[in-house]
C-alpha cells in the first residue's frame, strides 16, 4: 500500500505550475524558428572554416580570412577563434573592432584561467588603445530621437562621449517620429583621430505638418461628419469582437468552475471512503481517484485563468470601441451640457494567488 493524501495547497501549486508551463510554452511558439537554428552550431563546419581562415591569414589574405573566422565563431564560439578573428581585424586596420574583440577574449581567458591567452590579449589591447580613432556625436534634444552609424543604433547615453570607431568612411543618420531624416558622411583617420558631429535640430516632415494642420480644427471642438462615420464603423466591429471574445471567456470560465466542483467532490469522496483511504492512507485505487481529482483541478485552474483573460479582453474591446453614430451624437450633446464625462478602462490583474479584472478611470 502506498500512503497518500490529497492536500489542497499541494494541488493548487501543481495547477499553477502547470498553467505557468502552458504560458511559457505558448511564448516559445511565438519565437522565430530561426532563433533555435542559430543557437545550434555545426562543429564540423566551424572547424573547417577556422582552419581555412588560419590558412588565409598565413597567406596574408586577411580580407578573405576574417569572414570565415567570424562565421566559425558564430557557429561555435571559442576564445581561440575570437583571438584569431581579432588578429585578422587588426591586420586589416579595423582597430576599434579588434580592440573590442581582444577585450572580450581577455575576459573569457580570465574565466577559463588561461594566463597565456590573457597576457596575449592584454598586450594587444595596450598596443591598440593609443591608436584608437573615435567619433563623438552631439545632438539637440528631440523627443524620440534615433541615431544610427552605419546602420547600428547609438543609444542616447552615448551622446557626447567619444566612441571608438574603425578608420574609414561612416554614414551618420538621425530622425524622430514626424521629422525628416538628417544624414551626413564622416571620414575618420587611421591613428588616434577624433571627429565630432553636431546633429542639428531636426526639421518636421511635410506630411506631419499637413496632418497637424488638418487635425487642428477638429481638436478645437468641431465634429466632422467623416470622423463620426469612421468611429462608428470601427467601434461597431470592435464591440462585436468584444462580445464574441467575452462570451467565449464566460463559457470557458463556466467549464473551469464545473471541473473545480467535480475535483473537490471527487477528492473529498475518496478521502472519506474507508474502502479507498482508510485513516487517510489511500490504497492504489484511492490514489487513482486522487490523481483524477488533481487532473480536474488542473483543468479548472487553466479554464478559469483563460476565461478571466478572455472576459477582460472582451470588456476592453467593448469599452474602447467607441460609440455608434447615434450614441456619438448623444454623447456630444451630453458633453456640451456637463462638466465631465465617464472615462473607464478594464485592466487585467495578476497576483500570487491568481488573476482577475479591475476597472480604472474617472467617474
Amino acid at each position: 500500500m502506498i500512503p497518500s493524501r490529497l492536500h489542497a495547497p499541494r494541488a493548487l501549486r501543481r495547477a499553477r505550475l502547470a498553467l505557468a508551463s502552458v504560458v511559457l510554452a505558448s511564448a516559445a511558439l511565438l519565437a522565430p524558428a530561426s532563433a533555435a537554428a542559430q543557437g545550434a552550431g555545426d562543429p564540423t563546419l566551424a572547424q573547417t572554416l577556422f582552419e581555412e581562415g588560419r590558412r588565409l591569414m598565413e597567406a596574408k589574405s586577411y580580407a578573405e580570412a576574417c569572414p570565415k573566422l567570424a562565421e566559425s565563431q558564430r557557429l561555435r564560439p571559442g576564445t581561440g577563434t575570437l583571438l584569431n578573428l581579432a588578429l585578422c581585424n587588426e591586420a586589416l586596420g579595423r582597430t576599434a573592432t579588434a580592440w573590442g574583440q581582444f577585450k572580450e577574449a581577455l575576459f573569457a581567458s580570465k574565466k577559463e584561467g588561461n594566463a597565456a591567452r590573457e597576457a596575449f590579449a592584454q598586450e594587444h589591447i595596450n598596443a591598440l588603445e593609443p591608436r584608437l580613432s573615435k567619433l563623438q556625436l552631439n545632438a539637440e534634444s528631440t523627443p524620440g530621437l534615433l541615431i544610427r552609424v552605419d546602420a547600428h543604433d547609438i543609444p542616447a547615453a552615448a551622446l557626447g562621449t567619444p566612441i571608438p570607431i574603425d578608420p574609414g568612411s561612416h554614414e551618420v543618420e538621425a530622425t524622430a517620429s514626424g521629422y525628416n531624416v538628417w544624414s551626413t558622411t564622416v571620414q575618420v583617420g587611421e591613428n588616434a583621430d577624433l571627429k565630432t558631429i553636431a546633429i542639428p535640430k531636426l526639421q518636421p516632415a511635410p506630411a506631419a505638418a499637413a496632418t497637424a494642420g488638418a487635425q487642428g480644427p477638429a481638436a478645437g471642438g468641431g465634429v466632422g461628419v467623416g470622423d463620426g462615420g469612421g468611429s462608428a464603423g470601427g467601434g461597431g466591429g470592435l464591440r462585436t469582437a468584444g462580445f464574441v471574445i467575452g462570451g467565449a471567456g464566460a463559457a470557458v470560465l463556466g467549464v473551469g468552475a464545473v471541473f473545480g466542483i467535480l475535483a473537490a467532490g471527487q477528492a473529498s469522496d475518496a478521502e472519506d471512503d474507508p474502502t479507498l483511504c482508510p485513516a487517510k492512507q489511500c490504497s492504489p485505487r484511492g490514489r487513482e481517484e486522487i490523481d483524477a481529482a488533481e487532473t480536474k483541478a488542473l483543468v479548472s485552474t487553466i479554464g478559469i485563468g483563460v476565461g478571466v483573460a478572455a472576459l477582460g479582453a472582451g470588456a476592453i474591446l467593448v469599452l474602447t470601441s467607441g460609440p455608434s453614430t447615434a450614441e456619438g451624437a448623444r454623447a456630444a450633446g451630453a458633453q456640451r451640457g456637463s462638466p465631465g464625462r465617464v472615462q473607464a478602462r478594464v485592466v487585467p490583474l495578476l497576483g500570487a494567488d491568481g488573476g482577475g479584472v479591475g476597472v480604472l478611470g474617472r467617474f
